[in-house]
């Protein structure tokens, strides 16, 4: 199974690895860079995830394995892809690179549900 990761080139101070597209964005919104359209936007897109994307139980404790989230290939349906092109519309706009990484062996597997792992570590 491959595992897919859409990313930033900015590194967390926190996980050691690259920000994630919804951490990304999110700094975009909560910087005040976005228009108040764009930022309705934001939110209806991010209670759309946090509604159908189990939020990790980690991240009620802080994450403290400091793990990062890959997508499961299979997951990403079309339904899915159109959600998520909010998210890279956006980063395009405001000049935020966001790139796709791919992997069969992410890391250690901390947490796993039907659409995404949890990693700590570096995998290949």
């Amino acid at each position: 199974m491959e595992f897919i990761r859409f990313q930033s080139p900015a590194i967390s101070p926190y996980t050691g690895e690259p920000y994630g597209i919804f951490v990304a964005v999110w700094h975009l919104v909560r910087d005040g860079h976005t228009s108040e359209q764009e930022t309705r936007d934001y939110w209806e897109h991010r209670s759309w995830f946090e509604a159908n994307l189990p939020v990790p139980p980690y991240h009620a404790e802080g994450n403290p394995d400091r793990a990062v989230t890959w997508f499961k290939e299979a997951a990403l349906t079309a339904g899915m892809r159109e959600r998520l092109e909010f998210y890279f519309r956006l980063a395009r706009k405001y000049g935020l690179e966001i790139s796709m990484a791919r992997s069969a062996n992410p890391g250690v597997v901390l947490y796993e549900d039907e659409f995404q792992i949890a990693v700590a570590g570096r995998g290949e």
